[in-house]
């Protein structure tokens, strides 16, 4: 929901897809607006708030993802870039979903046999065939919840 800090609905991308997730694109009053963490068995933070973390504007924002999983059993996705993804505290690497964005309007050129490849270094390469690949439209957003 552009234009909010926070909302929920369920997740269409990724392995959490049509999960209860709260979203989190900035911390309203320093905090998350909901009671207990518990409240929500998923939470999804977006690029700009993993943006804040980056450039170190609020330290709060690290160690609400951290008290979410030392004190509850729920899922974290995290959005990460090529800018923001090299400075995330490494135990939220090991403990969160991450959902590294690449944005190339050309991946529409292609057809649903055609390959995506990542190239990620020498013989390091990632592949995946666009047909097995999620798709997520405008659509998919329409349940969302302002909170």
């Amino acid at each position: 929901m552009y234009g909010k800090k926070q909302w929920r609905g369920l997740e269409v991308e990724g392995r959490y897809s049509d999960i209860m997730t709260f979203f989190v694109r900035d911390l309203v009053d320093n905090k998350l607006v909901v009671k207990e963490y518990n409240e929500y068995p998923h939470y999804y933070f977006t690029i700009e708030y993993m943006k804040q973390i980056h450039s170190n504007v609020n330290p709060k924002c690290v160690s609400i993802i951290r008290d979410i999983l030392d004190t509850t059993n729920c899922a974290i996705t995290i959005e990460a870039d090529t800018v923001t993804l090299k400075n995330i505290p490494v135990d939220l690497v090991n403990r969160c979903h991450i959902i590294y964005r690449i944005q190339d309007p050309a991946v529409q050129l292609l057809k649903d046999t055609d390959t995506l490849s990542i190239d990620a270094g020498w013989y390091r390469v990632h592949q995946i065939t666009k047909c097995n690949m999620m798709e997520i439209k405008p659509d998919n957003y329409k349940f969302d919840e302002e909170l």
